[in-house]
């Protein structure tokens, strides 16, 4: 069973961050539901599981996927993916074409999916508007994950930007009177609010 799917979601950030975190597998796998990223291998794959449901039936595929074609000036990625049911229940196998396309600061990631599906997969997922609303509600899903780790990389190096000028200011401020205890308390509060965020990221992403 083959069938092409086609999904698209918006982001508010600058192609060149959108492209810089999308083609970072180990960070943006972390984005897609369903997916548990392994090790990688010798060939630029990288192993890995993804966990999907076709009805009532939950199916767990291991296998391996990664690109085979980038193209940062057209801001253009292929991948490739293979995967084989846990409990042998078939496989998938299929590539993957993402475009961003916009400007500014409002880009669309277009993603085209040609996936072919084998054995009692097939038969679970035979039914194409079924897998179509899942792949659609996934791709939301990773969108907004997404989105939620740019914003959360963004304020943690605005937060550390403005760590930076405060020392600066306070070094400045304590050289000509080194007993300012107004100054050394924004120190800590601003170190503090850093700790703060930075755990905040790990909480998001997992």
């Amino acid at each position: 069973m083959s069938l092409v799917i086609k999904t698209s979601f918006k982001v508010d950030y600058p192609k060149e961050t959108i492209w810089t975190l999308i083609t970072d597998i180990e960070n943006s796998a972390l984005c897609f539901p369903g997916v548990e990223l392994g090790e990688k291998l010798p060939d630029g794959f990288n192993t890995g599981n993804f966990n999907v449901k076709l009805g009532l039936m939950s199916f767990n595929f291991v296998g391996k996927f990664g690109f085979i074609e980038l193209n940062q000036e057209n801001f253009q990625a292929k991948i490739s993916a293979t995967g084989t049911d846990a409990k042998g229940r078939g496989g998938a196998q299929g590539t993957i074409d993402v475009v961003l396309t916009g400007n500014s600061n409002h880009n669309d990631v277009q993603i085209i999916s040609n996936i072919s599906l084998s054995g009692s997969v097939a038969q679970y997922g035979r039914g194409i508007g079924m897998i179509q609303a899942i792949s659609e509600q996934l791709i939301n899903e990773f969108g907004k994950n997404l989105s939620l780790m740019i914003d959360a990389d963004s304020t943690t190096i605005s937060r550390a930007d403005n760590s930076v000028n405060l020392k600066d200011e306070v070094l400045t401020n304590k050289s000509s009177n080194p007993q300012n205890p107004i100054y050394l308390a924004k120190l800590v509060w601003q170190v503090f609010c850093g700790l703060f965020y930075k755990t905040s990221k790990k909480i998001i992403l997992i």
